[in-house]
């Protein structure tokens, strides 16, 4: 969604006294990224420019507290200020409002998509993760999630977004169902959704995603294997799958980890590996170093070789 600087102006000017007056937060993150791409020139942006407020209120109903969350991402214009450089963009990643208490957490709006804990397990990169398939966020979406009773919990969504495009539009466009079970030094997750989009927004095909994956920490070292599968009912459309497996060694303020996935579709098939190190300057401030790959088919993914140096500071 485009917004003007006009309006990112006003939201400045209505924090300070949100902040005073409401049990909030506000909060945020600036990344900036030196790259070095394969068949480009060496570039240095800013990858994440992102502030947010969220907080909670409580009810007149006892055990019931509001929770609500605001989250965008500004994305910088490039090179000299003159003509396009100074174009920027505004996007919404989260919206939402929602409840909680002992029986659990109700969302209603732009949420974080609940089944993207799995991929988490095999994309431990900064930069790298480019066959991972499922959507990071969802929008227009109802969702149920329930409190952990003995290291299980698991979530209920749907999507509602008023579309009529298409031959099979719905009142509810998709569903997402899951579970994660997080006992020690144990995690294990499966998510399932089944959404009346291909994915583009486009409501013409039909596709649903299994994820599978789990972790295991061995003192300091933790390794994680991912697993997804898409499918299509567009014909002649074969499933897209993806194998991942990573490894994280913390040692102190220094995070060294390596990472490897493969996908396949039909008779196509890529692959990447990244192997970086994440070192934290206290708990606000971090450093990144990071070189990946992607060999792929012709045409299936965009392959080449990258490195990157990232520094972030978070408020």
């Amino acid at each position: 969604m485009k917004k003007s600087l006009i309006a990112l102006a006003v939201a400045g000017a209505l924090t300070a006294p949100m902040v005073a007056q409401a049990d909030a937060t506000l909060y945020g993150k600036l990344e900036a990224v030196l790259q070095a791409k394969e068949d480009n020139d060496v570039d240095l942006f800013m990858d994440d420019v992102i502030f947010g407020l969220k907080g909670s209120a409580e009810t007149s109903v006892e055990g019931l507290t509001a929770i609500y969350k605001m989250e965008v991402e500004l994305e910088e214009g490039k090179g000299p200020e003159g003509g396009d450089a100074e174009k920027n963009s505004l996007t919404t990643r989260y919206a939402y409002v929602g409840a909680t208490g002992a029986f659990g957490t109700v969302l209603a709006g732009r949420i974080a998509n609940p089944t993207d804990v799995v991929e988490g397990y095999g994309d431990v990169s900064n930069k790298a993760g480019a066959l991972y398939y499922n959507a990071d966020r969802v929008g227009s979406a109802l969702a149920y999630l329930s409190p952990s009773m003995s290291g299980f919990d698991f979530y209920v969504a749907t999507v509602m977004d008023g579309s009529t495009t298409g031959p099979d539009a719905e009142d509810v466009d998709a569903y997402i169902l899951g579970a994660n079970y997080m006992v020690g030094d144990l995690s294990l997750s499966v998510g399932y959704w089944d959404m009346d989009s291909n994915g583009a927004g486009d409501y013409s095909t039909y596709d649903n995603n299994i994820l599978v994956g789990g972790s295991y920490a061995f003192g300091p070292l933790t390794l994680g294997l991912a697993y997804e599968q898409a499918s299509y009912e567009a014909a002649n459309t074969d499933d897209y799958k993806l194998y991942g497996i990573s490894a994280v060694y913390t040692a102190g303020a220094a995070a060294p980890y390596i990472m490897y996935s493969e996908a396949e579709q039909g008779s196509n098939d890529a692959d990447e590996w990244a192997l970086g190190l994440n070192y934290a300057l206290g708990k606000k401030a971090g450093v990144g170093i990071e070189y990946s790959s992607v060999d792929s088919d012709t045409g299936f993914k965009d392959e080449g070789d990258q490195f990157n140096v990232s520094y972030t500071v978070k408020f």
